[in-house]
């Protein structure tokens, strides 16, 4: 059975103050519980369509919905729980003096008790790695850290779907490993994840759908592996090949390989692969 679609976007459009047009014509369904990675070169449209999927901006044209309803104006606050953000640069959404203030803020605002304020604080510092820092300044954290932080911050406010704009970015291997665990968990309880990024390795390993933007609107829209294996698809937004793809390609090249194998996501199912091919 299909999944309901919870945010839709329908025909949206959007031009910033100098009246460059910076999305045109975008049309996006989610459904529940989907993991879907927003490719695209920068200035491509990902992360104002973001900011107009969250009620950040308003379109100039074009329709906002979540569960079917149509979001006007005194529909922002609601869009906004149910749709959390995390943006780029960590710095434009810290705003408290501790960690843990910072990550109660939202939960705070929700006026919820102090009971479950704690519970989620807790929950989203332990997820993220954070209980070591807690009690310090988050402005004197390091780049890493403060996007951890960033992404406390929207974790500990529940919202159904969750929007991620560049999350590794400045995360080093160890805390995209922690990142990407986090990612799983969410997914298990029925969040639905949204990640714009450059790092198509991630992409290709994590999401099961791509969407990829292009001077302002989406050029391509479905599986990622199909998506990822397009050449054309790959030169008009700009992409590069995910590094296990061309490693697919040279191993089907020398034969190593079927040409009809399957596609393998990570490491483990390469050695799956392997092992299978050589006992046959």
């Amino acid at each position: 059975m299909m999944e309901e679609i919870l945010l839709q976007a329908e025909n949206l459009s959007y031009s910033y103050g100098t009246g460059s047009k910076a999305l045109h014509d975008v049309s996006l369904s989610v459904r529940k519980g989907e993991k879907i990675a927003v490719l695209g070169s920068n200035g491509a449209g990902k992360s104002t369509c973001f900011l107009n999927l969250n009620g950040v901006l308003i379109p100039d044209t074009g329709t906002i919905r979540y569960k079917g309803k149509k979001i006007g104006k005194k529909d922002l606050n609601e869009l906004r729980r149910e749709v959390g953000i995390v943006f780029q640069d960590a710095d434009n959404q810290i705003i408290a003096s501790t960690v843990s203030a910072e990550v109660s803020f939202g939960p705070m605002n929700l006026r919820l008790s102090r009971e479950e304020v704690k519970q989620r604080v807790e929950m989203a510092l332990k997820s993220m790695n954070l209980m070591m820092l807690k009690d310090r300044p988050p402005h004197y954290l390091s780049g890493g850290e403060k996007k951890r932080v960033s992404i406390a911050d929207i974790i500990a406010m529940e919202p159904e779907v969750i929007i991620f704009d560049e999350p590794t970015a400045s995360l080093d291997p160890v805390n995209v490993e922690i990142l990407t665990q986090v990612l799983d968990e969410m997914t298990k309880m029925g969040k639905t994840l949204l990640i714009s990024t450059h790092d198509v390795d991630f992409a290709y390993k994590w999401a099961d759908r791509a969407v990829v933007f292009a001077g302002g609107t989406i050029i391509a829209d479905g599986p990622v592996t199909e998506i990822l294996t397009s050449d054309l698809i790959l030169a008009q937004g700009n992409l590069k090949k995910p590094v296990l793809m061309e490693v697919y390609d040279s191993l089907v090249k020398c034969r190593i390989l079927p040409e009809m194998s399957p596609y393998f996501r990570d490491t483990q199912e390469l050695n799956q692969l392997l092992n299978r091919q050589y006992e046959g």
